[in-house]
This record gives structure tokens, sequence and C-alpha cells, in this order.
């Protein structure tokens, strides 16, 4: 029997939120008196299939995976903290079989001043994070994605950023911010190693080293904070499965397709989504 209710539901159902109320999508079948009700869990199924699209475009078009799961994640992951999460676990993954295929190119003391200066700003982002009111922190997501898509789809091949300490570190601050938050650290990193690397080699493989190693150290914070739970290795797991499928489906069309134009379109739908994310959650 399909239930969609008002009511309380068991603890992992797929979350609506609006105007306080909480819709919440769950199925049960009715048993005998010798049997319990039976709940079939679809957050599993979301996250397969979110992380499945996620992957396939940052193999397709080099988008962040993680921009485009923050999406939905919080929809159906009860708190922002335990979605960004599992995308940080997911994100070290991917940049981790990336930075292996790049390895020759990488230059690390390039990204010293962004990683000493994430260090420094990411906790405090974290701790910010779980004291933030959930309602508070989907207008901070929804600003932010917004934020992303216009940058993207404006900007991006516009701005640069000098070669100095002074910008390795406010970039390396603001990629702690975002992660701390949301588990995004993508846009200003990247737009730091675009500016300062000669080679698109370098430029790839030098980000990804930046992935893994603030990555790490992100997931050793929210360890530490109690955010890395059996339940959110479970998510990643699963999240896991569909990201990989995507990669391995991305990398089959890449130069095939119309990339430009696929990637235009998600930063419209990210900025879209973002706006919708803001409205909801003050209307």
């Amino acid at each position: 029997m399909l239930i969609w209710a008002k009511k309380r539901a068991p603890k992992g159902t797929l979350t609506f939120s609006s105007r306080g109320r909480t819709i919440k999508l769950y199925f049960f079948c009715t048993c005998n008196s010798s049997q319990r009700s039976i709940l079939m869990d679809m957050t599993y199924v979301w996250l397969v299939l979110v992380s499945l699209v996620g992957g396939f475009l940052q193999a397709a078009v080099g988008f962040g995976y993680a921009v485009f799961v923050m999406v939905f994640f919080p929809l159906f992951i009860p708190s922002i903290p335990a979605a960004s999460t599992v995308s940080c676990l997911l994100c070290m993954l991917a940049s981790s079989w990336m930075l292996i295929q790049y390895r020759k190119s990488v230059q690390p003391k390039k990204v010293l001043w962004p990683i000493g200066a994430y260090f420094l700003v990411m906790p405090f982002a974290i701790l910010l994070a779980t004291r933030i009111p959930q309602r508070e922190m989907s207008i901070a997501l929804g600003v932010f994605l917004l934020a992303v898509g216009i940058y993207y789809l404006f900007y991006s091949g516009k701005l640069r950023i000098p070669s100095t300490p002074a910008a390795g570190l406010i970039t390396g601050a603001l990629s702690g911010v975002f992660s701390g938050l949301f588990a995004v650290s993508a846009p200003p990193a990247a737009l730091y190693c675009l500016s300062v690397m000669e080679t698109k080699e370098a430029y790839v493989s030098t980000l990804q080293f930046f992935f893994v190693v603030t990555n790490t150290y992100a997931l050793t914070v929210r360890a530490m904070n109690g955010l890395i739970t059996g339940q959110v290795l479970l998510w990643s797991l699963a999240a896991a499965v569909g990201m990989s499928l995507g990669m391995l489906a991305g990398g089959l069309v890449y130069r095939r397709a119309d990339l430009s134009r696929i990637k235009r379109w998600v930063f419209i739908f990210i900025a879209v989504m973002g706006l919708w994310t803001i409205v909801s959650n003050l209307v």
C-alpha cells in the first residue's frame, strides 16, 4: 500500500518541507498480527540515481559532482551536514581516481597557500553548519547554488586570480567555508588553479591534488564532530555505485556530444534550483 502522509514517517523516508509542514513519502506492507510492517527505504534508490547523473556530468563535461548532488541530497537525507558528509566522501574517491590518472603533471607547491588557509577555516565552518537551523541552512544553500550557477554561466571565463600568497590564502579560506557548509569547495579552487597553471594537465592534476588533501582533512574533521556514522557510510556506499556507473558512461560520450550546450543547461538548472530553494523556504 502506498501512503502519502503528513504525519510522522519512519526514519529514512523521502521528505519535503514547505511553510513549516513536512510531507513524507514512504511504503509499507500491512501483515498479520505476528508480523511487523515492512519499510522500503527509497533513499538508497535516489542516492544511486542522483549520483549516477552527477558522475556522468563529472566525466563528460568536467562539471563538479558535489554541486549537482547537493541540489538533491538535502531532499532525502535528513540534514544538510549529513548530506554534505556523503558528498565529501564521494568527492574524495572521484578526485583520488583522477589524481592517479594525471599524477605526472601535479604541482603541489602551487596550492600550499590555499591548503593552509583551508585547514584553518574549514573546521569553524563545519561547527557553524551543525548549529544553524535547517531552514536557514537551506536558504544559504539556495543562495550558494544560485551564485554558482550565475558565476559559471557569465563569469567563469573572464575572472583571473594573481599567483600571490594573499590570493592563495583568500581562495583557500573561501573553499574552506563552502566545504564546511556544503561540501563544495570547487569554484574558488578551480578559478585559482586555472589562473596559476600553465597547462591543462597541470591544472587538472593539481586541482585534484588539492581536493584529495582537503577532502581527507575535511572527513577527519567531520568524523571528530560525529558526522560520519554507520548510516552515512551506507548512504555513501549506495552513492558510490551510482557515481561509478555515471563516470563510466560519461567517459564514453566525452568528445562526442555537444558538451558546451549540456554544460550551459546544467548550470541554468543549478541556478533555478537555487532560486527555488530560497523561495520555498521563505514563502
